[in-house]
């Protein structure tokens, strides 16, 4: 089970993932941006961290580190190894 707080904060890093991949430029590039995809995965991290606490409640803060476990997964594959740019 998801509480309404948790819930409310899935849909909100959802939406502020969708938006960093828009070009502040106003042009047609765009960058890396979240998908479906991530949104499910997000909700399975935040299930697992979750269940990880003995918990069968899903909360704020399993959803916090879903989301944060993400922004690094994102930012370490739009990341060059060789330059860090």
């Amino acid at each position: 089970m998801i509480t309404e707080e948790a819930s409310q904060a899935l849909v909100q890093a959802y939406v502020t993932m969708r938006s960093a991949g828009i070009d502040a430029r106003g042009g047609s590039e765009r960058r890396i941006t979240a998908t479906t995809r991530q949104l499910e995965s997000m909700i399975r991290l935040s299930e697992a961290h979750a269940r990880m606490r003995f918990s069968d409640r899903v909360e704020l803060a399993d959803v916090q580190e879903a989301h944060r476990l993400i922004r690094e997964a994102l930012k370490e594959s739009a990341t060059d190894p060789i330059t860090g740019l």
